[in-house]
Order: C-alpha cells, then structure tokens, then sequence
C-alpha cells in the first residue's frame, strides 16, 4: 500500500483529475442528481449519464476528452446501507473519450495512475476482462500485469438494461487489501464476494449502440466510458477498513456523536446506526439541494424512505426530538469546499427546512403506526406464523402514511415477513377506487401527513417581468412548515399568493425582497421561494398587525433592489459572452449567483484567467453597455431557439417553450430571469475577484451600476489615501510606489547578503558536532533559521567545508520542524541516501519530505520530536554503511 503520501478525499480527486487534464481532457462541472432528458432513472446514478448524448453523436461535446467528479445516487442499496460497504449518494471520477482514444491508450493510462500516481503497489492491482476481449486482455500484460492476476468474467459487459443506449465490454480493476479481509477460501480472488479485492475502477469501451429489445449495432464511433468511485479509492489510499473510515465520513459520523451521544466503535448496533445516518445525510442533503422534494412518487418518495429511515435509526439511538437538519449541516460543512452552492445562506435554510418538516411529519406517523404494528408482531409470534398479514401493512400505510418498506424492515428484524400479494391487492383496489373520482391534489390531501392548503390551490401566477407591484389575495399560510390560518405581529412564515410580482429565486438570481399589505397587517417579505407545485413562497415576518387567508393584499418588490438584480443578471449574459470570446468557446456556465451586490460567474478553465485577458474581457462588457443594445425578451418553443443560436447549459431544466433572452447582436442565452431594457442601464460594470474554485473551475465576481459606481469610488479614495501617507499626489503614486520598491529591494538584497555570511558563521561552528562513523564524518544539528532559504544556505557553506560525509540540519521555522539532508555521492548506495535518510529522520515528527539523492529537504508537524529525530541520523547510517 501506498507509504510516501498523506491522502485526503480532495487529494484524491484532484489527483484523478489534474492526470487526465495533463493528457489534454477538459473537465466539466457534476451535473444535477436529477437527470436530465433521461428517462430510464430517477436519479444520476453514474458520469456516464451527462456524456451519452455525445458517445451517440446528438450533441457536440465541448472537448473530445472528458473528465468529471460526478454526485451519484443509487436506490438499490437503501435498504442495505448501515453495514461497511454499502451507499446511496456517492461521487464518481471518470474520463471520457467521444471517438478519440481507446483501449491502447486508456488501459496504460489506468495502470499508470493506479501504480504511479496513487502509488498502489503493482502486485497487489488484478483486473477483470470479458472473455472475448484477448485485446485488453493483451495490453494489461504488456503493461506488466501478471496473466495470473487476470480475471475472466461474463459479467464484463456494461449495457442499459432494458433500455437503449451505448454499450461494450469492460475491464475491472480491483485492488487485493490483503489476508485480514479474506474469506479464507482457496479460489478467493476478484469474483469471490468477500472484502479481500475491492474493485476501485471500471474502464467501460462503448463501441456498440444496444436498443430497447437488446439487439446491439456498431456505433459511429468508438468511446471509453470510466468509472471510479472516490470513497473506494480514499479507503484504500488512507488504509481505511471501510469508505465510513475515510475522511469523507468520520467527520459527520463524529458530529454525530455529539448529537446522539452514540460512540463509533462501541458496538456493532450503534455503528450500524450511525453508518445510516452519515450515508443518509449526505444523500438528503444533495437530493434537496438539487431541488428534489419528498413526495409518494419518483424522486420524492426516494427522499421521502431516506429521511424516514434515517430518523427511525435516530430513534434507535434515543433520539425522540427532529434532528436531521443537525446533521444537514454536518454534511454542508463537509462538502461546501467542493460544493459551494450547498453553503449559501438561502440554501441551507432551505434544505434544513425540507428535511426538518418531512422529519416532523414522519415522527407523529410514527408513534402511531409503531404501536399496531408492534402488537401485530407480538400476536403472529405467539401464534407460531412467520408472516404477516400483506392486508394490515397495506391498512397501516393507508391509514397512517407508514411506508411498506419501513414495515418490512421492521417485520424481518423480529423475524417475519410481509404477505405481499395482499398488499398489492389491497393496493390495486384503493387505486381503482380513487381513478376518475378525485383528482392528484385530492388524493395527496387524504394521505395523513401530506395535507395542505396549498396542495387545493392553484401555482402562482408570476407577474414581475412587467410590474414591480399588483393587488392579490392570500391563498395560503404556512408557519414551521405546517398550514396556519393567520400570522401575528412578530411571527414568521410564508404566505402564498393567487398573483404576485416576487421573483422566486431560480437560475442563480435571488429572490425579491419588499412587503405585502392587507387591511389587518404589514408582511415583510425576506426572501422569495417556490416549491414542487409552482407556488411562490414569500417568506418573511409580520410586522404590524396581522395577515389572514382569504385577505386582499397589496404586493410590492423593493424596486432598487430589484433593479440592481436585474443590473447584474444582465451583466452575466454580457460577462459569458466576453468569456467565450476572450477565452474560448469552452469557457460555458457552470454555476452563476445574481445578488444586488455583486454576480458571480463559474466556468471551466485551464489555469488563472490572466490580468490581460480580464482587463480584455471588462473592456469588452463596458463596450457593450455604452452600445445601449436594446435588451429583446420572447417565448419560444425549445428546439426553434436553440436553432436560432441561443445558449443552452447542459443539466439545466428546460419545458417545451423557453424564455430567450437577446442583448443587441452580442448575446443571445435562454433564460427565466429579469433583465434591464437596454445594456446602458448597467453604467459600468468592474471585475471584483478571480479566483479559482477547484480543479479546473474558476469564478468571476463582476459589479455593475450602482454596486459598479461604489466600487469606483472607494477605489478612488483608496488611491488619495495611500497617495496622501505616501506623500505624493495621485498623480504620481505609481512612481512613489517604485522607488520605494527599489528601497525595499535593496535592504533585501542587504539583508540576503548579512543572513549568507550568518549562514558561513553558523557552518563554521558545527564542525564542533561532526561524529566519525566507521570512516564516514556526521554532522547532526539543530541550528537557528528564519527560512528554508537560509537553511539551505547553511548547507552550501557546510558542505563547502565537508566534502565527504552525511550533514544534517534542522531547524524550527514558523513552529514546524525542517530538514536540510546532504550526502556525497561517495556514499550513496541503494538503500542510503539522502531522501532515504530524510524520511526516516522525519518520521517521529509526523512528515517526510524528498529531494534528489544527495540533497533532500522536507518538515514535519511536532517540534517537540526534532531532538529525537536527529537522534536517528547515526544509527541510520552506521546501519546502511555496514560500519
């Protein structure tokens, strides 16, 4: 296993991904959980699903290499998360080729990284192949792997079941973990079902197209398709037993603790327990995220058994009160790093909300079903049966909302199943009984814990693209996610109107702000949200009086903010223009934010945009705006847009007819936001920041009208400020500036030449600590540095009066313990020299380090271990040197 380096999930990917960008592949951004255009899942289950349209040539790729971290969820292992090797929501690394490479180069490329890159050891790698693939078979033995490690498998050939798709043989890579996770059988290897060999890749060679009855033609093209998944890969580079003993866990699992009081290791049914909920939190929290919401159907019911599952295991560990949104917010602080639209304030608002509802929903379920179904356990067991009756499991979930999954999950623990043709009778029946008599909203309000008041209402009719301001009336109120009839003076809630001019947050614009008035009350609206059913929700505080359903009410936006939003939203539409035009086609959305004070724009791109290239590109907005282009808005059926030129992002949502919005000849992108008439009305718009956001992504911050004017001043005071301490004019501060760099580089040189001669002083006086071992001289020291520099300077003059012999010196800089190791080429042998010596010194400090053979360098993390560690360097060396 992998000795040389620390590993960290983040490492990890950005291992994976830097390797196959240095080999020419473009990297694009994880694509929703909820798929788009595909209807054979609910969920993204693999990164494969956001590059089919281009394998079967549909759509243009943006690059013909591909590379992606890609958030997956898969529903068939819910019920068998808690023990150490199943999950729901996991992210998978892939590299991608449409009709470029193939075989040839992507298995090289594989072992290259697995071996190399990761540093996995190459006798402990066998792999998987399809019996009638002799050409992977061929290329993994000229890459060195064993024919014996080898593996034949049927199973070797990935196609959509029962639906149509590209398809192909594929080759597996397993990793051995070793003799502590085997079975003990003699045939255990890659196929055997223990946890001895844990496949960690899958390189999937896409060269046939399979339709709907199986039937499989050679595509245009020939594609790769790969698949790693990165909690596999992180428990075998930090030597974990399980993915749960990585750190994309142990940090929830441990918050957890705290919540619970529960703790990881104490017993197997505590663990099984928390295992559940650290998965099932991070797959509540990406599944909300990404706009799914709990429901009976699709999706939603996914969400709905997770969350339910999830609180049931709290209970098991004592929890009686909702907790769920406690541990959202372990998984937000996880994951934000990666996923920094999960940490936005209104986001995870929203998320805890969602689950803190569905959570308080399910506990009132709970209390009253568990009672019956107890009882009903109790009785078949004392009559000797082993089933129970598929007509009470269908009575509780009618009756009570209790899911079958939970009742059979329950049942088997106490040793009983479900009859379950009954149940799908009882069910059958009931769903024959509702057709034609009632419609969808109706059914959902019977169901115990889904009635609302807002399920019988219409969606709200937007009216803000035209009007700041409208007369409406109240339709519905909800207070701590429950139905309220009124809000009082100082409560909050959200109020649901039949029309409203509130810009509900979507496409990365945040919702409006203002107040709603109704003859009874002022309601101060804070933010604006829709839910799954199309209804703006206007969430906010009364403050005056009161506001009841049925109420006229008087609705008006904050019309600054407003037109700051829209300022900035239409500043991102000439801000993505100018990128492509600046910086390639390539340079497409990938995440955007439109607030009133700034609008933040992702893209993929190869390194730091540079300080030309955004003046090129802030240039190129501000000419636009003085153009005064007319800002032209119209519907439009989909593909007649698209046709017509207009932008559309891959893993966006889009209906029959869009919304397109057209600045003057420039810009032309689909879009459901709210704009500025004319590109003048923007003023100006500046560059804020460039930054970059992870391997491959960077962000824009832009401003523009009266955030735009803001900046510009401050800047301008700044400039008198630092110009007036200076003592200088504005005029003249750039050649104040220079001088004083000239001083400032002069003292440096000054005081570079003062710390060289310190550096001779210092190597002079060592010679009192050389040690002679067998005939080699050791110097072995602990000396005074500021930098690594001047540590490196006091080798040069150390081994200017050494020639021959091992130096060691070391040094406390900013707190952390530092080397500096030389050794004459004279004695260098294999297995001594000096990034071996290094390594081994470094250990009882908690680092390494490495270099070349007769100079290396490295540091640690505890000071307080250097004594001991220069303690190693002679027995080290009398041990190697044979002396």
């Amino acid at each position: 296993m992998p000795e040389t380096r620390t590993w960290t999930s983040e490492s990890v990917a950005d291992a994976f991904v830097s390797f196959f960008r240095e080999r020419g592949h473009l990297q694009l951004p994880s694509s929703s959980l909820v798929p788009e255009d595909d209807p054979t899942v609910l969920l993204t289950t693999a990164g494969v699903q956001q590059m089919i349209p281009y394998m079967l040539g549909q759509v243009s790729p943006p690059a013909p290499r591909l590379v992606s971290v890609q958030k997956c969820f898969r529903t068939t292992d819910i019920d068998s998360v808690g023990d150490r090797h199943h999950l729901t929501f996991f992210e998978m690394l892939g590299n991608f080729s449409i009709g470029d490479y193939f075989k040839e180069q992507v298995i090289p490329w594989a072992w290259e990284l697995v071996t190399e890159r990761y540093g996995i050891p190459a006798d402990k790698v066998w792999v998987t192949v399809h019996p009638t693939d002799d050409e992977a078979r061929r290329i993994w033995q000229a890459v060195g792997l064993p024919n014996a490690r080898i593996v034949v498998d049927e199973s070797n050939f990935w196609g959509p079941p029962g639906a149509s798709g590209p398809c192909g043989p594929d080759t597996e890579i397993y990793v051995d973990r070793g003799p502590d996770y085997a079975c003990g059988r003699a045939d255990c290897g890659p196929l055997c079902e223990c946890s001895r060999y844990l496949e960690i890749w899958n390189l999937v060679f896409n060269e046939f197209f399979q339709d709907t009855s199986g039937a499989r033609t050679p595509l245009a093209q020939q594609n790769v398709d790969t698949g790693s998944g990165l909690e596999r890969v992180t428990a075998i580079l930090q030597h974990a037993p399980s993915v749960y003993e990585t750190d994309l866990f142990l940090p929830i699992i441990q918050g957890i603790e705290r919540i619970t009081g529960a703790r990881y290791g104490e017993s197997e049914r505590l663990d099984y327990s928390l295992r559940v909920l650290a998965d099932h939190g991070r797959a509540m929290t990406f599944l909300v995220g990404d706009g799914v919401k709990p429901s009976n159907e699709g999706r939603g019911y996914v969400l709905r058994r997770i969350i339910r599952r999830a609180a049931r295991y709290g209970q098991r560990l004592g929890l009686q009160r909702p907790f769920l949104a406690d541990v959202v917010e372990l998984v937000i602080n996880r994951m934000a790093a990666r996923y920094p639209a999960l940490a936005s304030p209104s986001q995870r608002v929203q998320i805890a909300e969602i689950v803190r509802t569905e959570e308080r929903r399910f506990l009132t379920t709970l209390q009253s079903g568990l009672g019956l179904l107890d009882r009903w356990i109790e009785e078949a067991k004392a009559a000797g049966q082993t089933e129970l009756a598929g007509e009470r499991i269908f009575q509780l979930y009618d009756t009570y909302g209790f899911p079958k999954e939970l009742s059979e999950e329950i049942a088997s623990e106490a040793g009983l199943s479900i009859g379950g043709d009954a149940y799908d009778r009882a069910m059958a029946e009931q769903r024959a009984r509702s057709r034609g008599a009632i419609d969808q909203r109706t059914r959902l309000q019977r169901r115990v814990g889904e009635a609302s008041e807002l399920l019988s209402q219409p969606p709200t009719v937007f009216l803000g693209y035209d009007r700041l301001d409208t007369g409406s009336e109240i339709l519905a109120i909800q207070a701590d996610g429950a139905d309220a009839a009124r809000l009082h003076e100082g409560d909050r809630g959200s109020v649901v109107l039949a029309e409203t001019p509130f810009y509900a947050e979507g496409g990365g614009q945040v919702g409006d702000t203002g107040h709603i008035v109704t003859p009874s009350g002022i309601f101060r609206v804070e933010d604006t949200q829709k839910d799954g059913a199309g209804h703006y929700l206007h969430v906010g505080q009364v403050e005056h009086g009161e506001v009841l359903v049925g109420e006229a009410a008087d609705a008006a936006v904050d019309p600054d903010r407003r037109y700051d939003i829209m300022r900035h939203h239409s500043a991102t539409h000439l801000l993505h223009k100018s990128l492509q035009t600046i910086l390639g086609p390539k340079a497409v959305q990938a995440g955007s934010l439109v607030s009133p004070q700034l609008a933040r724009f992702d893209f993929p791109n190869e390194g730091p945009v540079s300080a030309e290239q955004l003046a090129q590109i802030e240039d190129l907005v501000n000419r636009e705006i003085l153009e005064d282009l007319p800002v032209h808005i119209e519907e439009l059926p989909f593909q007649e847009a698209v046709g017509q030129g207009a932008s559309a992002f891959f893993g966006e949502k889009y209906g029959e007819r869009v919304r397109v919005v057209t600045m003057g000849d420039f810009s032309k992108e689909l879009c459901g936001g709210t704009h500025v008439r004319r590109t003048g009305e923007l003023g100006a718009a500046y560059v804020l920041a460039e930054s970059g956001i992870g391997s491959g992504m960077r962000r824009i911050e832009v401003v523009a009208g009266r955030a735009a004017h803001e900046l510009a001043r401050a800047r301008s005071r700044q400039v008198e400020s630092v110009a007036a301490r200076l003592g200088t004019s504005p005029q003249r501060l750039e050649e104040r500036v220079e001088s004083l760099l000239a001083e400032l580089r002069e003292v440096r040189r000054e005081a570079a030449r003062m710390e060289a001669q310190l550096a001779d002083v210092q190597a002079a006086s060592l010679g009192q600590g050389v040690e002679t071992v067998g005939s080699a001289t050791v110097m072995a020291a602990r000396v005074d540095a500021q930098s690594m520099d001047a540590l490196l300077q006091m080798m040069d003059a150390a081994r200017r009066a050494h020639e021959s012999g091992v130096i060691v010196l070391a040094a406390v800089i900013g707190g952390k313990p530092q080397f500096v190791i030389g050794v004459s080429k004279d004695l260098i042998r294999p297995g001594f020299d000096a990034v071996a010596l290094l390594r081994h010194v470094a250990a009882p400090t908690g680092g390494s380090g490495g270099g070349r053979p007769e100079l290396a360098r490295g540091g640690g993390q505890d000071a307080s271990k250097l004594d001991e560690a220069l303690g190693l360097v002679a027995p080290f060396v009398r041990e190697h040197l044979g002396q």
